[in-house]
């Protein structure tokens, strides 16, 4: 037997005919499983459209879909395949709606095989959403196709397109606009920071030469046959490492007059108390303890070392380190150390206290190369076994 359900509406009217299974046939409102034909009726249109299932499934979600887009402005297509294939709906003018209807299977059995035309309705603003709340109703309808639910997908975000009013979109620029201005009266009205002397005296020293001229222990020697004091024979490891062949004025404890440029004097890199370090005369000169200490200042100072070498010539400096490992000062011994002093990790790593003075020390030469090589060598050679 034929069951027929009416979705009614002032202005639309959904028909639903079909066949219910055998064991809810006998109830009093059996469940239609089984759709023989669907029509929908508009006020004002002399011909329904109609369909089997696939037409009322399909005319089901794409008026859905439709709808939702009119309603929050942004379009929502189809996203499951194969929907849209029987029924589309576009606007022709605001207030009119284009229903576009092709023929399925059951159309064209019941046209005898025949290809039918498609069917377009136009449809104003109330015969659409009445057409929705008729579609609504069969789909609440928990007696008619119960297994029939549209999947609701949300809408991909490069449909949503925003409409932001222009002063909604001025005031925030101007907001930015007028903090930036305010910050920059407030900064006007600082004062500018004065310049640390230390960085002063650093600047003054650059171009002065490595020792001062001044002093008499600390001037260029006179051409001559070396001294017994700066003969070579003394050291007898002197071959051995380059620091061996320094000047007695850069070995020696210089006075405060005496010192090179970038001295710890003259820079912050390298604090006063450096001159303490370097002058302590506990220095450590056991051969096994001293090669323990430069491998240890080698790799401290490789791994320490990120920066990308810019300087095209070595950067020599000499270096205090305690009995374990700590970095007490640093003296400059080229220009080229003193201006690129920024370049290497020592003034990262030099111990900042000032009550380490009377520990035992060595010292040591330590050069950067412009190929991002560290050496390091005891800077009065290596001493006999």
């Amino acid at each position: 037997m034929t069951i027929q359900r009416q979705y009614t509406l002032p202005n639309c009217k959904l028909v639903v005919e079909g066949l219910s299974d055998g064991a809810t046939a006998m109830a009093a409102r059996p469940v239609v499983s089984m759709v023989t034909n669907a029509e929908c009726h508009f006020a004002g249109q002399p011909q329904p459209i109609s369909g089997g299932r696939a037409f009322l499934e399909d005319l089901a979600i794409t008026v859905s879909n439709y709808a939702q887009g009119i309603l929050s402005g942004v379009p929502h297509p189809h996203t499951q395949p194969g929907q849209g294939e029987l029924v589309s709906l576009q606007r022709v003018e605001p207030d009119l709606h284009r229903l576009t209807v092709k023929p399925d299977s059951f159309a064209a059995e019941a046209n005898g095989g025949a290809g039918a035309l498609p069917v377009q309705v136009d449809l104003r603003t109330v015969q659409l959403f009445d057409l929705m709340e008729a579609i609504d109703q069969f789909l609440a309808d928990s007696q008619t196709l119960p297994e029939f639910a549209p999947q609701l997908v949300p809408v991909s975000r490069r449909y949503a397109v925003t409409h932001e009013p222009m002063t909604k979109q001025v005031i925030p620029a101007a907001v930015g606009l007028v903090g930036l201005a305010a910050a920059a009266a407030a900064l006007f009205f600082l004062p500018i920071p004065e310049r640390r002397p230390e960085a002063a005296e650093e600047d003054a020293a650059t171009p002065a030469p490595l020792v001062s001229p001044t002093t008499p222990a600390a001037s260029s020697p006179p051409p001559g046959p070396p001294s017994p004091a700066a003969s070579p024979l003394e050291s007898p490891n002197a071959a051995e490492s380059p620091a061996a062949i320094a000047p007695a004025a850069a070995t020696a404890s210089p006075s405060p007059a005496e010192s090179p440029i970038g001295s710890p004097s003259a820079t912050p890199a390298a604090s006063g108390s450096v001159d303490e370090a370097f002058a302590n005369a506990n220095e450590i000169t056991e051969p096994e303890q001293l090669n323990q200490l430069k491998t240890q200042l080698r790799d401290r100072l490789d791994d320490a070392w990120s920066l990308k070498p810019t300087f095209t010539e070595d950067l020599v400096y000499q270096v205090s380190v305690a009995e374990n490992g700590d970095i007490l000062g640093f003296r400059y011994m080229n220009n080229a150390a003193v201006q690129n002093a920024n370049q290497t990790p020592l003034p990262d790593l030099q111990y900042q206290q000032t009550d380490r003075s009377s520990e035992p020390n060595a010292l040591f030469r330590v050069v950067f190369t412009p190929g991002g090589v560290v050496q390091v060598s005891p800077w009065h050679g290596l001493p006999s076994q």
